[in-house]
């Protein structure tokens, strides 16, 4: 397999729209790494560059320790899985299979001994003599990761494979691709736009915006440690509940919301790196999982505070409320379903102080 390096690498579009720019990331051999942000974020670009399949603007892209700039796409050693599968859907399943080898000008015997191999892993042998148009969605998708497999190439790259499926099917082809991974033991480059999708499979997750790269780290520690206020909403679900306020200091160092007496203490390991934010406005992140409808047991830093409760919504182990703090801004907690508050009444919330972020609110860049 191989490392994959981009350095410095843009794409601008009739020097206009810049759609990617400065990119600076090593994908080390056998990592699985997962580009992800929302539409229109530059991911999908930056795949297709290293694929070949968009020219780059500025920098270098080097594959396995040789820069690929000028080599077209069928000489990078790389296999693509797109999707919408991309099958030929006059061939059999083996003959999709077979298909780029039989280009490539291998022989019968070593076809045979990879499309079965292939077969084999992905679990679509019975499959190997139908149309694509008998198979379902996910097998099709188990057909295209198939052609991909036979290639043995240095690289694998997905450009959001699972868009097409249905819920229940996308989750089982997660644990597939990443099973996948760890039996090839290949490098692979996967895009896409969903947050759990990256936070399930990828062993680094590199989240962008507007083309440029905001962080890239692995999963919990993006979640736990963001770097910025994009990072901290665009990880996690439902999404980080962002209070604009104030640090003031009365003794100790509080955050005071703007508009409402709604306050949290800053814990002590926080208060250095605030010191020099007091009077000054900044962001307060607080993830839903994070409040709670009762005083949690063992969390040391709790602060708790009234609030009224818009909208309640039951999903099945949990519940999503919708409250708000006496401003015009609304916030959302995942609470047990033991606890349902009532709509339109006052509720206690319980905040663990120890899990709050700050942003600074002209950078965005976490404190």
């Amino acid at each position: 397999m191989a490392e994959v390096k981009l350095e410095n690498v843009h794409k601008v579009y009739e020097g206009k729209v810049t759609a990617v720019k400065d990119v600076n990331l090593t994908i080390q051999d056998k990592e699985f790494v997962v580009l992800v942000g929302p539409s229109g974020c530059g991911k999908s670009t930056a795949l297709r560059m290293i694929a070949g399949l968009e020219e780059i603007s500025k920098g270098t892209i080097s594959i396995d320790g040789k820069v690929v700039n000028d080599v077209a796409p069928k000489d990078r050693d790389i296999a693509m899985v797109f999707q919408n599968y991309a099958l030929y859907p006059h061939m059999s399943v083996y003959e999709n299979l077979a298909f780029g080898l039989k280009l490539r000008k291998y022989d019968k015997q070593e076809i045979e001994s990879r499309v079965r191999k292939a077969a084999k892993i992905l679990g679509i042998e019975q499959y190997l003599e139908r149309k694509p148009k008998a198979l379902s969605g996910g097998q099709r998708q188990r057909v295209a990761l198939g052609r991909a497999i036979v290639r043995q190439p240095k690289v694998f790259l997905f450009d959001e494979p699972l868009s097409n499926l249905d819920a229940n099917l996308r989750v089982h082809m997660r644990t597939e691709i990443s099973r996948l991974h760890r039996q090839l033991q290949s490098t692979m480059i996967y895009v896409t736009h969903d947050q759990i999708e990256a936070m399930s499979m990828g062993d680094r997750i590199v989240v962008m915006k507007d083309g440029i790269v905001q962080q890239v780290d692995a999963p919990l520690a993006l979640y736990h440690h963001p770097a910025n206020k994009f990072v901290a909403g665009f990880i996690g679900s439902p999404t980080m509940n962002f209070i604009q306020g104030t640090i003031v200091q009365n003794g100790s160092l509080r955050f005071l919301q703007e508009r409402s007496n709604f306050a949290l203490p800053v814990v002590p390991g926080k208060e250095q790196k605030l010191k020099s934010h007091i009077k000054s406005q900044i962001t307060l992140g607080i993830r839903p999982e994070h409040i709670y409808a009762q005083r949690p047991s063992g969390v040391e830093s709790v602060s708790s505070f009234k609030v009224t409760v818009e909208v309640v919504e039951p999903v099945g182990n949990e519940i999503f409320v919708y409250f708000s703090t006496g401003t015009d801004s609304q916030y959302v907690a995942r609470i047990a379903t033991d606890t349902p508050p009532e709509v339109g009444k006052p509720f206690e919330m319980f905040f663990d102080t120890s899990k709050v972020h700050f942003f600074e609110k002209a950078t965005e860049r976490a404190i």
